[in-house]
């Protein structure tokens, strides 16, 4: 769907700035996101999971085993992984137009 949850930052959840940027992303691309607890149920529906951080930006996650149950999320990186990843690595290169003043040109 259009809907992207994630785990809010209460916990264990670090308030990354490529969490922020991936969230900030998303919603200027139409979906809708959501910061709540996200249950074991939900992930097993999900269509697509991923996670984000420094180095890799948006990494699919393959598959997820829960109480012996392997579910699987498609070969390698989803659509919606991928758009996301796209347009914030086009931000950080300088290759897109930036409507959220993410950068600063230098002189």
């Amino acid at each position: 769907g259009n809907v992207i949850s994630t785990p809010s930052i209460k916990g264990t959840i670090l308030p990354g700035i490529t969490r922020k940027s991936i969230i900030d992303v998303a919603r200027s691309q139409g979906f809708e996101v959501e910061e709540r607890l996200v249950s074991v149920d939900e992930l097993v529906e999900a269509d697509e999971v991923f996670c984000t951080g420094t180095a890799v930006v948006v990494s699919p996650v393959g598959s997820v085993t829960y109480h012996g149950k392997k579910v699987s999320y498609g070969d390698g990186i989803g659509a919606v992984s991928q758009q996301l990843y796209t347009v914030l690595t086009r931000l950080q290169m300088g290759l897109a137009e930036d409507n959220m003043n993410w950068t600063v040109e230098l002189r």
